[in-house]
């Protein structure tokens, strides 16, 4: 292979774009880079230094690899700048400043290797990881020839990249490696100086000036530090205010591509040509769109494109006719040689720099000559009107690579195209990056005196312009997933994001889902979809309610991009079953066309893996963080702060070790709270109660002023949503806590009697409440705390009173409450009932008791919890207990349960000599009919005052040891003649007129248990 001797002169060219990897950007063998050595600038502009690296030995390669890589390398850090040092670029005096060189290297793996292991071995151990984090794995820029075919050559790169978050105000000394033979001090600190790296570090033969100067930029660092810092700052808001652009530059290729209509399937162009150069086998998958556009020709000017180009990949997906440009030279009619090519069946390929019977490619300087004229008729012909519709097709100039000299052959056919179309009306190019666009614009201004800026896309990622056209085709956008931008989301890619949930730009469009049956699921209580929303934004028929908070966090979100953490938090708290979940997925939807959406699947998935999901979705097909969309992620069912904060802090680990400085990620944590006012900022509360402008959705449906009510209006409502509601809120329920006995009573009332109202009074008095304040009101919902969704509020003037939501919900926390209680906190709970708030049960209750046998041989207190599970179960009213096929036993055991708190009260009646008598006498009346009965399975149950008696009496003497300081005491031994012993002859002789002989025994065991007492 002939090429250009090494100290010939060649063409400016801009280094490898800073701190990247995956560019298709090579340097041009002899070319000279445009950037002298230097030192610190900006600090963020990178200062560069060369090496020839050519005339090392091979034993001597490594060594002076990493001996040249550490100093440069510490010597940005200290002096807080971007760098890059090059190997394989030439220096004077043997070499132009800057030239391409190029060395060839067998094994690229054992470069990274060997540097990461010298970072260990030179810097102090505390700044090992920092160093790290600082020194970028090397790079390797390949070299072409200056015919634009493949060398064996490469430049070695390393990028140093000091941030202030990671290197603060520290110093970095450096060690000899102990690989190199040099005889050198063993500590050193090096700085920038000018073009090269400058030790400043003092020894024993060190003069004055020497330490003075080492300790006069010791005495700097601090103040190089915030310099750096407010670099970075003003580096990042440039990135941020070029955010737009990439809008802009997405509707702008889809108002060129189809010439108005926005859509392929009706554009105003029926034909398009394509003209391109070489290309990198890592653009191919983004370059999709071309199969689809099905080109009537494409002019390529790279030498190798059958052999490993996009002419070798084009083939493996369509068929295409391979033409030399001699077969376009007009020699008969166009008819006749358009059917020679088949330009109306297939894409006709002309390769425009050899690749047929081997023709040997031209240099870029001798093209012009050599196959300059040939390419002019291709041109000419597929430019006449009798072969393609007057202005009805497209040029399309598919820059996949840097055009950078005036002689490059595109610049030629471009200036023959727009000759011959009389304008740029039908051109368009295509620019892989920022810089091959400023490249080419400024080539075609300074040669043909013409703008083209305004036909030009450069700002968009070639992924993303893949995408983007794809969207156009009707077929492709129901087929395909986008993602912003209209990036492809590759199914294989999607499927290695296995804990990320993707929401994409189209989701639900062209699918099969039954829309109907999924709005019947989501009305009735079930988990929303994102088709809820898609028939939301389509208008279709559909029950969601568009919360008030919707705007607010939509405006939030955005803005959370301008601070400087790479990952930041949004909290979303809301009450159970109140449409947090819903609502953050409907704020996913909204965003989804200005963020890369997705939502964790598990809350306990590995962090780790997730944090590495979510920088590589951020990073899937994008290049330039200037152009960057970033992630908007739900994180739903955290347990604790605790782990968000983890979550989060792991995810920033991760966008570090990728260099990712600005905000890139946004999380969005829908968690279950308590109510409370927000005090900080970046997080809201969404709570029962539904606003003034949400309630008017709900017109058809009277007094619906919380969303738990607006819920139970739905008749067929899904337990699963009743039972997560009540589940969730009572997660903190705690029977020792006022609250929660207030809860636990009034639930056990509604269960009872639905309807049944407890006065706020009383609740009031049953929490012990500190007196009302004389200035403002107190709020009933106060009273029940935490659990004041579950509750319904009736507001008579004074005359306030409280109940259960719905008797689905009291029954669901009956069955709740059980099985988080034992038989001791029931008792507890029920003394405290008795004492406060005996007298207004509901006559349900009462009527339950009064129709219940008592049994003296039976404990006066049962296992209430089983019975509690029975009764929710069935739905059942007071009314219907008996119906139930019980276990033996347990009917009876659960009513003693509930007699005993006011069977104390009739005892004290009878045996405390009236003390309480006003307070119990509503009860009393219920043990003094002579005969009680419940029918139960054909049989007749009888309880006489004697039995009462008994009950009543084993009552006192349980409770007597519970609260003895609230009950009449009454002596060890009834002695003759005292006031009880003759309250007990008196009913005796009573008990034995009236009643059978049994009951008589019952009664006389009655008074040996008080004489016991």
């Amino acid at each position: 292979h002939s090429t250009s001797s090494e100290n010939q002169r060649g063409r400016l060219c801009k280094p490898y774009p800073f701190n990247r990897y995956h560019d298709t950007y090579r340097y041009i063998e002899s070319s000279i880079l445009d950037t002298i050595e230097s030192g610190p600038s900006n600090l963020i502009e990178p200062c560069h230094e060369y090496k020839a690296f050519i005339n090392t030995t091979d034993e001597n390669k490594m060594i002076k690899f990493i001996f040249e890589v550490i100093r440069f390398a510490a010597a940005c850090m200290n002096s807080r700048t971007n760098g890059t040092i090059h190997f394989g670029i030439g220096d004077m005096p043997d070499f132009t400043h800057g030239q391409v060189l190029g060395v060839v290297v067998e094994d690229k793996e054992a470069y990274a290797n060997e540097l990461k292991s010298a970072i260990e071995r030179c810097f102090e151990y505390k700044h090992k990881d920092t160093a790290q984090m600082c020194i970028k794995p090397p790079r390797f820029v390949e070299v072409l020839y200056k015919d634009m075919t493949s060398s064996d050559k490469c430049v070695i790169e390393v990028d140093i990249v000091p941030d202030s978050t990671i290197c603060e105000e520290n110093i970095y000394h450096t060690f000899n490696s102990g690989k190199t033979k040099a005889k050198k001090k063993e500590k050193q600190f090096y700085v920038r100086d000018g073009g090269s790296s400058k030790d400043l570090y003092p020894d024993a033969t060190s003069g004055k000036d020497v330490e003075k100067n080492y300790q006069k930029f010791i005495d700097s660092v601090a103040h190089l530090s915030q310099r750096r810092k407010t670099e970075e700052e003003k580096h990042l808001s440039l990135i941020k205010s070029s955010t737009q652009a990439s809008y802009v530059s997405h509707h702008k290729l889809r108002e060129i591509i189809t010439g108005g209509t926005l859509t392929l399937d009706k554009s105003n162009f029926e034909r398009y040509v394509i003209v391109t150069n070489k290309s990198h086998v890592r653009q191919f998958e983004s370059l999709g769109f071309l199969v689809e556009l099905n080109p009537t020709a494409v002019l390529d000017f790279h030498p190798e494109s059958a052999k490993d180009g996009l002419l070798y990949h084009f083939k493996q997906q369509c068929t295409v006719n391979v033409h030399s440009p001699a077969q376009y030279k007009i020699t008969e009619a166009v008819e006749d040689i358009a059917n020679k090519l088949k330009l109306t069946r297939s894409t006709s390929w002309v390769l425009c720099n050899s690749g047929i019977e081997d023709e040997a490619p031209s240099d870029i300087g001798q093209w012009l000559m050599d196959k300059g004229a040939s390419v002019q008729d291709v041109i000419s012909f597929l430019c006449r009107k009798d072969v393609l519709p007057n202005k009805r097709f497209l040029v399309i100039f598919l820059l996949l690579s840097t055009v950078s000299e005036t002689t490059d052959p595109l610049l030629e056919a471009f200036n023959q195209f727009h000759k011959e179309l009389g304008g740029t009306d039908q051109i368009l190019c295509i620019c892989d990056n920022e810089r091959c666009f400023t490249s080419w614009k400024d080539l075609i201004e300074v040669q043909y005196k013409i703008d083209i800026s305004g036909r030009c896309i450069y700002k968009l990622s070639l992924a993303a312009i893949n995408g983007t056209i794809l969207s156009l085709f009707s077929k492709c956008h129901r087929s395909k997933r986008f993602l912003p931008h209209s990036v492809l989301l590759k199914t294989d890619f999607e499927s290695s994001l296995n804990t990320l949930d993707v929401l994409c730009m189209n989701q639900c469009e062209g699918g099969n889902e039954d829309k109907i049956l999924i709005e019947e699921n989501f009305y009735n209580g079930g988990k929303p979809s994102w088709c809820n929303f898609y028939c939301l934004e389509s208008r279709e028929p559909t029950t969601y309610i568009t919360r008030d908070k919707l705007d607010l966090i939509k405006t939030i979100i955005p803005d959370l991009l301008c601070q400087r953490k790479p990952c930041v938090l949004f909290n979303l708290l809301h009450a159970p079953g109140c449409g947090g979940t819903t609502l953050a997925m409907h704020v996913l939807w909204a965003l989804r066309d200005r963020f890369r959406c997705a939502v964790l699947k598990d809350s306990n998935a590995d962090f780790a893996e997730v944090a590495n999901q979510v920088v590589q979705f951020l990073m899937h097909d994008q290049k330039d963080q200037s152009s960057w969309v970033p992630i908007l992620l739900m994180i739903d069912d955290f347990n604790n702060m605790e782990k968000v904060s983890e979550l989060q802090q792991l995810i920033e680990h991760k966008c570090t070790e990728n260099n990712i400085k600005s905000t890139q990620i946004v999380l969005l944590n829908c968690m279950r709270a308590e109510p409370f006012h927000p005090s900080e900022e970046n997080r809201t509360f969404l709570g029962n109660d539904l606003s003034y402008k949400e309630q008017k959705h709900l017109t058809q449906i009277p007094n619906c002023e919380t969303f738990y009510s607006f819920m139970m209006t739905k008749p067929q409502l899904k337990p699963e949503y009743i039972n997560s509601v009540v589940h969730n809120t009572l997660k903190s329920f705690d029977i020792n806590q006022k609250y929660s006995q207030l809860l636990a009573v009034l639930t056990l009332v509604n269960v009872y009697n639905a309807d049944f109202y407890l006065p706020v009074n009383l609740c009031k008095t049953f929490i012990s409440l500190e007196p009302k304040p004389l200035c403002g009101t107190d709020k009933v919902e106060e009273l029940f705390g935490k659990f004041s969704n579950l509750i319904n509020i009736k507001d008579e003037g004074e005359d306030k009173a409280v109940k259960m939501i719905h008797p689905k919900i009291a029954q669901c926390c009956f069955k709740d409450i059980t099985q988080k209680t034992t038989k001791a906190d029931v008792t507890k709970l029920l003394k405290l009932a008795k004492l406060k708030m005996a007298s207004f049960l509901p006559p349900g209750l009462q009527e339950t008791i009064k129709k219940t046998p008592l049994q003296p041989t039976k404990p006066f207190y049962s296992d209430l919890v089983a019975v509690c599970g029975v009764v929710s179960s069935h739905g059942l009213k007071s009314s219907q207990l008996r119906i139930v096929e019980w276990p033996a036993g347990l009917f009876q055991s659960f009513l003693q349960s509930l007699l005993y708190f006011f069977s104390f009260l009739f005892s004290e009646q009878i045996l405390g000599g009236g003390r309480h008598f006003q307070r119990v006498r509503c009860w009393s009346s219920a043990f003094k009919t002579g005969e009680f009965h419940l029918g139960r399975s054909g049989e007749q149950f009888h309880c006489s005052r004697a039995s009462a008696c008994l009950s009543a009496i084993r009552v006192h003497n349980w409770l007597r040891c519970q609260l003895s300081a609230q009950f009449v005491p009454f002596s060890m031994k009834s002695s003759p003649g005292s006031r009880l012993h003759t309250r007990l002859r008196v009913s005796l002789r009573t008990f034995r007129a009236n009643y059978q002989h049994a009951e008589y025994l019952d009664y006389v065991a009655s008074v040996q248990i008080i004489r016991y007492c």
